[in-house]
């Protein structure tokens, strides 16, 4: 993550979630893990699931009272404009494949549900992956570059033909809702998988039909 930007989600983690926003937060907290599964201290992906709800809460969680997330809200009200509110507007939530870096040592992801290639700067922080890793994850564009949010959710490298093909069917829909469901339950089959390893992956990830 850029400094510039982590300087700014500090201070909307410092704004939103305490006094009179913490009920917010409770609530939100509720939902998105009834959505993708609880998570335990004891979890080893723990912090890494903690960043992910954190991240979908400043930057994609709109309240019943509200129009719009948090962190476009805080961009508003401290007239951040260019570069800031396109990182701020401009979220990418997606499954990525880590391929590597490429020739001028540049981090390269392949964006599966959008199917498109996101190149991260020579200087992005170390991301702990290896070639072909799977995870769901969010990127936002700053400064003509694209940076990872911390949140991840690892997800199991034999699946990928599964989430391939499933990605494939909600890119046809052009509809944010569907890519999000679709998001969420990927990461509910994960946090179902690390509970039940001794089942075969196969039963375990299975989605619900969807018109084709």
């Amino acid at each position: 993550m850029h400094l510039d930007v982590k300087e700014h989600i500090e201070k909307l983690l410092n704004i939103y979630t305490k006094d009179d926003y913490y009920d917010f937060l409770v609530k939100a907290k509720e939902f998105y893990f009834e959505k993708t599964g609880k998570v335990t201290e004891d979890d080893d992906d723990y912090e890494l699931r903690m960043n992910a709800f954190t991240d979908w809460y400043l930057f994609q969680y709109i309240p019943e009272d509200r129009k719009e997330p948090f962190a476009q809200t805080y961009a508003f009200d401290n007239n951040l404009v260019g570069d800031f509110e396109r990182a701020f507007k401009d979220l990418n939530h997606s499954v990525f494949e880590f391929c590597g870096n490429s020739l001028t040592g540049k981090p390269v992801l392949k964006d599966i549900l959008h199917n498109t290639k996101v190149t991260l700067p020579k200087n992005h922080p170390k991301i702990s992956l290896v070639k072909g890793d799977l995870f769901i994850g969010r990127a936002f564009p700053y400064k003509l570059e694209n940076y990872l949010h911390t949140g991840m959710c690892i997800l199991p490298k034999e699946v990928k033909s599964i989430i391939n093909k499933e990605a494939k069917i909600v890119r046809k829909l052009k509809d944010p809702t569907e890519e999000t469901e679709f998001l969420f339950f990927t990461e509910s089959l994960k946090t179902k998988w690390s509970r039940y390893g001794h089942v075969d992956i196969n039963r375990i990830f299975v989605y619900p039909e969807r018109k084709k």
